[in-house]
């Protein structure tokens, strides 16, 4: 009596040429997850078939013909399990998604899953993640469910045409996909290739809305967005309602008319795409930092706040990482900040980057931003309570930071572990209020993160966010710096070569050969109180470079893959100068609210400054 073999369950089915980069790390993650793996090569000739063959993998030789729906349908018809999965070479299944795949394949009531790919910045798993796509990647083995399209091949509308009530579930189960990485795309050329398979295509079938949709995005890619414009309208035309892609049609529309100025237009698409669409955040999002664009400030903080009430899109929608979170609550800062709401803004940075996967670009917003609203000896506090890892795992560049941006106050409480910032900012008498104003932030911290929804990171619009960070009134800072230019005349050229921290080097014992030897952590802290404590007539470019290639701020030891540039270190020192003067023009009721918003607008310390 012959034993009937075990039904497998799930085959992995695979198109590949000249992989060997990739395919290793594709066929680990799966390991112990697919029952068997079927690789279609297209004509390799590099170590694809050797690395393939060491996994177990059953090799069908496929010449490349133009049509990639042919080549799936190939290793498809080999296939033995119940269930087909789909991966890609430069694609690897997410460790924990392991036991989610195998439960999903449990449940026969369902005809397909979707699953949500994650689209790199790097070609490592830890790298950002640009994008989060939700893709049909695995769904019955049937005879009649074959790919279709010459290029980005499709199944699920042949599951429904098949299978007219067919049941498709959105699983949790994520794959992490690199081959739009930086320099990947260029490498593989796909660019070109896809462009010339999309128009073959819809030689073939014109009518077809979702190549229009794909010929779009490659020519959103080349920066040819009047092209794009066409296919999208094209593709919006065509499209039957329910489409699964449509909500992406709409956010594309609003992306080019925002890169091509056509702000009004591109509002207009926001409205119409929210409205089909209102729980889609990325939409809501948009709909902000184009608000902000044109200073419509009440209206962007109205739409970004119901972006970060919606939180991250929901699992149908293709969405960009941090919209919805951490990028929601940047953008949301840069409004309060701009309509003078500091402590909202300051509770919006920080909770942006609690979020963001790497925090440390948030923090020279924040920290100029204490600096510049009078709460500078608050800080070191706030980023104990609320950021604890820059001050434990990135101390150096911390110190390094504020020294650059001119906090001194700050800066000494870094190196003098917190105290030294309530000795310097008592001996100036600021210190009123500063506990009722923490506890004031703590609360609007609290307040931020109850509007995130499920905390989950690029394109045009991350170049409008960053243009958005731009305060209006560019002529008014300007007569405020001429003022200040005038007011700092009594700054002449003695001053600035000899200056007070000449003194508070001689005090220090750092030029005294004879004197003792004073720790550079102690010699820095009496600079900086020096240098908090002078007036802008007594403060000078020697005294201000001195602080800044300080030892204890630029350790002989530390990483010089970023030296400092000479322009950095020419025009640092003016910067700071200048906002000396303005601090003090701060203080008069007639240049208060322009000076502020001018020390607001002054360059932020780069990487390599």
């Amino acid at each position: 009596m012959t034993t009937k073999p075990e039904q497998l369950l799930i085959s992995l089915c695979m198109i590949v040429k000249n992989e060997a980069d990739n395919l290793a790390r594709c066929l680990r993650s799966v390991r112990g997850t697919v029952d068997e793996i079927i690789i279609v090569d297209t004509g390799s000739t590099d170590a694809t078939r050797q690395i393939a063959r060491s996994f177990g993998a059953r090799i069908i030789n496929y010449p490349w013909n133009g049509d990639f729906a042919a080549a799936r349908n190939a290793g498809l018809a080999l296939a033995q399990g119940t269930w087909i999965l789909v991966l890609d070479a430069d694609e690897e299944l997410e460790p924990g998604s392991r036991e989610d795949l195998l439960v999903c394949a449990k449940h026969t009531e369902y005809e397909a899953f979707f699953v949500r790919i994650h689209n790199h910045q790097g070609t490592e798993r830890a790298s950002q993640t640009l994008t989060v796509n939700p893709i049909l990647r695995m769904f019955k083995n049937r005879p009649n469910y074959r790919f279709s399209g010459i290029i980005h091949e499709q199944i699920a509308a042949v599951i429904v045409q098949e299978t007219p009530d067919a049941a498709m579930h959105m699983g949790t189960v994520i794959v992490h996909h690199y081959g739009y990485a930086d320099g990947v795309v260029e490498q593989k050329d796909k660019i070109s290739r896809n462009l010339g398979l999309l128009k073959q295509q819809l030689e073939q079938s014109p009518g077809d809305a979702f190549q229009h949709f794909n010929l779009a995005v490659e020519y959103m890619r080349l920066g040819d967005y009047g092209q794009a414009l066409e296919h999208i309208g094209t593709s919006l035309n065509l499209a039957e309602p329910g489409t699964s892609y449509v909500h992406l049609l709409y956010k594309y529309k609003v992306r080019c008319l925002a890169v091509t100025g056509d702000y009004p237009g591109a509002l207009e698409a926001c409205g119409q795409g929210s409205t089909l669409f209102p729980d889609y955040s990325d939409l809501h999002h948009l709909k902000g930092a184009l608000l902000l664009q044109v200073s419509a400030l009440a209206e962007a903080k109205t739409a970004l706040c119901r972006a970060l009430e919606i939180g991250a899109s929901p699992p149908l929608y293709h969405t960009e990482s941090g919209l919805g979170t951490y990028l929601t609550h940047t953008l949301l800062g840069q409004v309060c900040q701009q309509l003078g709401e500091a402590q909202e803004a300051a509770a919006c940075f920080t909770r942006a980057a609690q979020l963001q996967p790497d925090p440390w670009p948030l923090i020279p917003r924040l920290t100029r931003l204490f600096k510049c609203t009078g709460r500078e000896p608050e800080l070191h506090g706030w980023l104990a309570g609320q950021l604890p890892g820059i001050l434990t795992e990135q101390r150096q560049e911390l110190l390094r930071l504020l020294v650059r941006d001119g906090c001194y106050t700050a800066a000494a409480a870094v190196v003098g572990g917190g105290a030294a910032a309530g000795e310097m900012a008592r001996g100036a008498g600021d210190m009123d209020g500063t506990a009722q104003s923490a506890g004031v932030m703590e609360a609007a911290v609290r307040d931020a993160g109850e509007m995130d929804g499920t905390a989950q990171s690029a394109g045009v619009m991350e170049a409008v966010v960053r243009d958005a960070g731009a305060v209006d009134g560019a002529a008014q800072s300007a007569g405020v710096m001429e003022a200040a230019v005038r007011d700092a005349g009594a700054v002449d050229g003695a001053a600035q070569s000899a200056g007070v921290m000449d003194a508070a080097v001689r005090d220090a014992g750092a030029v005294d050969d004879a004197g003792p030897v004073v720790p550079p952590a102690a010699d820095l802290l009496k600079l900086l109180q020096r240098a908090e404590a002078a007036s802008a007539a007594e403060l000078g470019f020697d005294d201000i470079t001195a602080l800044l290639n300080h030892p204890a701020v630029v350790p002989a030891d530390r990483n010089t893959s970023l030296p400092l540039s000479a322009v950095a270190a020419a025009v640092r020192p003016w910067i700071l100068l200048a906002d000396k003067v303005l601090a003090t023009l701060a203080t008069s009721a007639m240049y208060s609210p322009a000076a502020t918003a001018a020390r607001l607008t002054l360059p932020l310390p780069g990487s390599a400054d």
